[in-house]
Protein backbone atom coordinates (compact mmCIF):
# COMPACT_ATOMS: atom_id res chain seq x y z
CA UNK A 1 0.00 0.00 0.00
CA UNK A 2 1.10 3.13 -0.80
CA UNK A 3 1.13 5.77 1.85
CA UNK A 4 -0.26 8.80 1.18
CA UNK A 5 1.29 12.63 2.05
CA UNK A 6 -0.87 13.14 5.02
CA UNK A 7 0.52 9.78 6.20
CA UNK A 8 4.04 10.01 5.57
CA UNK A 9 3.47 13.80 7.55
CA UNK A 10 2.32 12.18 10.38
CA UNK A 11 4.82 9.59 10.81
CA UNK A 12 7.44 11.98 10.59
CA UNK A 13 5.54 13.88 12.89
CA UNK A 14 5.48 10.65 15.54
CA UNK A 15 9.14 9.91 15.11
CA UNK A 16 10.34 13.52 15.38
CA UNK A 17 8.63 13.16 18.94
CA UNK A 18 10.15 10.41 19.79
CA UNK A 19 13.69 11.85 19.27
CA UNK A 20 13.10 14.92 21.65
CA UNK A 21 11.09 12.92 24.10
CA UNK A 22 14.58 10.83 23.97
CA UNK A 23 16.44 13.94 24.49
CA UNK A 24 14.63 15.36 27.64
CA UNK A 25 15.13 13.99 31.06
CA UNK A 26 13.77 10.75 31.71
CA UNK A 27 11.89 12.16 34.88
CA UNK A 28 12.15 16.07 35.67
CA UNK A 29 10.93 16.94 39.37
CA UNK A 30 10.09 20.60 40.68
CA UNK A 31 12.64 20.55 43.64
CA UNK A 32 12.19 22.95 46.47
CA UNK A 33 15.85 23.78 47.88
CA UNK A 34 16.59 25.89 50.99
CA UNK A 35 19.51 28.52 51.46
CA UNK A 36 21.14 30.92 53.50
CA UNK A 37 20.07 34.19 52.49
CA UNK A 38 22.77 36.44 54.12
CA UNK A 39 26.22 34.70 52.67
CA UNK A 40 27.43 36.57 49.77
CA UNK A 41 28.65 37.06 47.53
CA UNK A 42 27.74 32.89 47.09
CA UNK A 43 24.05 32.77 48.13
CA UNK A 44 22.40 35.79 49.25
CA UNK A 45 18.91 37.50 48.69
CA UNK A 46 18.60 40.87 46.83
CA UNK A 47 15.39 42.98 47.17
CA UNK A 48 11.83 41.96 46.48
CA UNK A 49 12.96 38.24 47.54
CA UNK A 50 15.31 37.10 44.41
CA UNK A 51 18.33 35.15 45.09
CA UNK A 52 21.69 35.34 44.08
CA UNK A 53 25.10 34.57 44.04
CA UNK A 54 27.62 31.43 42.41
CA UNK A 55 25.25 29.16 43.97
CA UNK A 56 22.15 30.18 42.79
CA UNK A 57 23.34 31.12 38.95
CA UNK A 58 24.53 27.36 38.91
CA UNK A 59 20.92 25.76 40.17
CA UNK A 60 19.97 28.47 37.16
CA UNK A 61 22.43 27.21 34.53
CA UNK A 62 21.68 23.51 35.55
CA UNK A 63 18.11 23.56 35.25
CA UNK A 64 19.18 24.18 30.98
CA UNK A 65 20.64 20.63 31.17
CA UNK A 66 18.67 18.62 34.05
CA UNK A 67 14.78 19.37 32.96
CA UNK A 68 14.46 19.94 36.84
CA UNK A 69 13.28 22.93 38.24
CA UNK A 70 15.07 24.34 41.38
CA UNK A 71 12.84 26.54 43.68
CA UNK A 72 15.04 27.90 45.59
CA UNK A 73 13.97 29.62 49.46
CA UNK A 74 16.38 31.77 51.17
CA UNK A 75 16.28 32.50 54.74
CA UNK A 76 18.41 32.70 57.96
CA UNK A 77 21.07 29.44 57.71
CA UNK A 78 19.46 27.95 61.46
CA UNK A 79 16.26 27.84 59.66
CA UNK A 80 17.06 26.82 56.35
CA UNK A 81 19.07 23.52 57.76
CA UNK A 82 16.37 22.82 60.17
CA UNK A 83 13.73 22.39 57.49
CA UNK A 84 15.94 20.16 55.76
CA UNK A 85 16.75 18.24 58.00
CA UNK A 86 13.20 17.28 59.01
CA UNK A 87 12.82 16.51 55.49
CA UNK A 88 10.80 19.58 53.64
CA UNK A 89 13.08 20.03 51.04
CA UNK A 90 17.07 19.97 49.90
CA UNK A 91 19.79 22.07 51.21
CA UNK A 92 22.51 24.11 49.00
CA UNK A 93 25.93 25.62 50.96
CA UNK A 94 25.85 22.90 52.77
CA UNK A 95 29.06 21.65 54.37
CA UNK A 96 30.04 17.97 54.75
CA UNK A 97 30.13 15.88 57.74
CA UNK A 98 29.93 12.39 59.16
CA UNK A 99 26.80 13.50 61.85
CA UNK A 100 25.32 15.27 58.26
CA UNK A 101 26.21 11.99 55.85
CA UNK A 102 24.15 10.46 57.93
CA UNK A 103 21.25 12.47 57.29
CA UNK A 104 21.57 13.93 53.87
CA UNK A 105 22.84 12.42 50.43
CA UNK A 106 25.29 14.75 48.75
CA UNK A 107 25.78 15.88 45.22
CA UNK A 108 29.36 16.58 44.36
CA UNK A 109 31.50 19.90 45.61
CA UNK A 110 29.84 23.12 44.12
CA UNK A 111 32.47 25.80 45.57
CA UNK A 112 35.02 25.71 48.13
CA UNK A 113 34.72 28.07 50.86
CA UNK A 114 37.54 29.87 52.20
CA UNK A 115 36.75 30.54 55.50
CA UNK A 116 39.03 33.68 57.17
CA UNK A 117 39.92 35.43 60.29
CA UNK A 118 39.15 38.80 60.12
CA UNK A 119 40.59 41.31 62.83
CA UNK A 120 40.38 44.94 63.21
CA UNK A 121 44.30 46.74 62.30
CA UNK A 122 46.23 46.80 65.53
CA UNK A 123 45.30 44.28 67.24
CA UNK A 124 46.12 41.13 64.85
CA UNK A 125 47.88 38.39 65.43
CA UNK A 126 49.83 35.09 64.79
CA UNK A 127 47.58 32.47 62.79
CA UNK A 128 49.33 28.76 61.78
CA UNK A 129 47.35 26.50 63.72
CA UNK A 130 44.14 25.79 66.01
CA UNK A 131 46.30 25.96 69.05
CA UNK A 132 46.82 29.63 68.21
CA UNK A 133 43.39 30.59 68.46
CA UNK A 134 43.31 29.31 72.14
CA UNK A 135 41.67 31.84 73.93
CA UNK A 136 40.40 33.99 71.45
CA UNK A 137 36.68 35.31 71.14
CA UNK A 138 35.63 34.43 67.67
CA UNK A 139 32.55 35.27 65.89
CA UNK A 140 30.67 32.58 63.81
CA UNK A 141 26.97 31.48 62.22
CA UNK A 142 24.55 29.80 64.13
CA UNK A 143 23.90 26.67 63.19
CA UNK A 144 27.29 26.43 60.61
CA UNK A 145 29.99 24.15 60.40
CA UNK A 146 33.33 25.03 59.12
CA UNK A 147 34.76 21.54 58.27
CA UNK A 148 35.27 18.72 60.67
CA UNK A 149 38.42 19.90 62.23
CA UNK A 150 37.69 22.97 63.12
CA UNK A 151 33.84 21.57 64.61
CA UNK A 152 35.98 19.26 66.75
CA UNK A 153 38.16 22.21 68.28
CA UNK A 154 34.46 24.11 69.10
CA UNK A 155 32.76 21.23 70.60
CA UNK A 156 36.09 20.36 72.80
CA UNK A 157 36.55 23.48 73.86
CA UNK A 158 39.61 25.13 72.00
CA UNK A 159 38.07 27.38 70.36
CA UNK A 160 34.92 29.67 71.42
CA UNK A 161 32.86 30.81 69.32
CA UNK A 162 30.00 33.18 69.67
CA UNK A 163 27.26 32.29 67.77
CA UNK A 164 24.77 34.46 65.35
CA UNK A 165 23.00 34.62 62.71
CA UNK A 166 24.57 37.58 60.29
CA UNK A 167 27.88 38.78 59.60
CA UNK A 168 27.02 42.30 59.56
CA UNK A 169 26.77 42.30 63.50
CA UNK A 170 29.57 39.96 63.57
CA UNK A 171 31.89 42.76 62.18
CA UNK A 172 30.49 45.05 63.97
CA UNK A 173 31.34 43.20 66.94
CA UNK A 174 35.19 43.38 65.81
CA UNK A 175 34.75 47.11 65.45
CA UNK A 176 33.78 47.69 68.71
CA UNK A 177 36.15 45.40 70.57
CA UNK A 178 33.86 42.67 71.91
CA UNK A 179 34.70 39.52 69.65
CA UNK A 180 38.70 38.99 68.70
CA UNK A 181 37.96 37.94 65.39
CA UNK A 182 35.33 37.11 62.78
CA UNK A 183 34.93 34.09 60.84
CA UNK A 184 33.81 35.34 57.43
CA UNK A 185 32.81 32.92 54.22
CA UNK A 186 33.89 33.67 51.06
CA UNK A 187 37.31 34.65 51.14
CA UNK A 188 38.30 38.68 50.15
CA UNK A 189 34.89 38.64 48.19
CA UNK A 190 32.72 37.79 51.16
CA UNK A 191 34.49 40.58 53.56
CA UNK A 192 33.81 43.70 50.97
CA UNK A 193 30.15 42.36 49.98
CA UNK A 194 29.41 42.06 53.78
CA UNK A 195 31.33 45.84 54.42
CA UNK A 196 29.36 47.07 50.86
CA UNK A 197 26.13 46.17 53.02
CA UNK A 198 26.53 48.71 55.87
CA UNK A 199 27.13 51.83 56.12
CA UNK A 200 29.49 51.74 59.45
CA UNK A 201 30.97 48.76 58.08
CA UNK A 202 32.42 50.90 54.69
CA UNK A 203 33.06 54.15 57.13
CA UNK A 204 35.53 51.20 58.48
CA UNK A 205 36.75 49.77 56.01
CA UNK A 206 40.44 50.59 56.30
CA UNK A 207 40.20 48.97 59.97
CA UNK A 208 39.49 45.30 59.03
CA UNK A 209 42.72 42.89 58.22
CA UNK A 210 42.02 39.30 57.01
CA UNK A 211 44.94 37.15 58.61
CA UNK A 212 46.88 35.67 55.85
CA UNK A 213 45.97 32.05 56.28
CA UNK A 214 42.69 30.58 56.01
CA UNK A 215 41.07 29.06 58.88
CA UNK A 216 40.03 26.11 56.59
CA UNK A 217 39.01 25.30 53.02
CA UNK A 218 35.56 24.00 52.94
CA UNK A 219 33.37 22.81 50.37
CA UNK A 220 30.04 23.18 49.83
CA UNK A 221 27.20 20.89 48.60
CA UNK A 222 23.55 20.55 47.33
CA UNK A 223 22.18 17.59 49.71
CA UNK A 224 18.73 16.22 49.85
CA UNK A 225 17.55 14.32 53.38
CA UNK A 226 17.82 10.61 52.38
CA UNK A 227 13.76 10.16 53.19
CA UNK A 228 13.28 12.16 49.91
CA UNK A 229 15.13 9.52 47.77
CA UNK A 230 16.51 11.97 45.74
CA UNK A 231 19.56 10.13 44.57
CA UNK A 232 18.45 10.45 40.60
CA UNK A 233 17.79 14.13 40.54
CA UNK A 234 21.37 14.62 42.31
CA UNK A 235 22.66 12.42 40.09
CA UNK A 236 21.10 14.65 37.41
CA UNK A 237 22.26 17.10 38.92
CA UNK A 238 26.27 16.15 39.21
CA UNK A 239 26.10 15.46 35.22
CA UNK A 240 24.70 19.14 34.57
CA UNK A 241 28.03 20.00 36.50
CA UNK A 242 30.18 18.49 35.02
CA UNK A 243 29.24 19.16 32.00
CA UNK A 244 29.41 22.87 33.13
CA UNK A 245 32.83 22.57 34.63
CA UNK A 246 33.78 21.47 30.97
CA UNK A 247 32.53 24.29 29.37
CA UNK A 248 33.77 26.43 31.56
CA UNK A 249 37.61 24.85 30.90
CA UNK A 250 37.51 25.64 27.69
CA UNK A 251 40.01 27.86 25.81
CA UNK A 252 38.29 31.21 24.58
CA UNK A 253 39.15 31.57 20.93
Amino acid sequence: MVMGIEGRAKRAAMVLLSVLALAMPATAETLLIFGDDAYAPVLFQRPGGIPDGALAQTLRRAERLTGDRYELQLMPWKRAYELARRGDGGLIGVSHTQERAAIFDYSKPMYDDDIRIVVVKGREFAFSELSDLKGKLLGGVRGASYGETVDKAIATGLLKVDRDIGQVSRLRKVLAGRLDAALIGNGQAGLDAVIDSHAELQENRDKFVVLDKPLARDPLYLAFPKQLGKSEALGRFNEALDKLRREAAKPVR
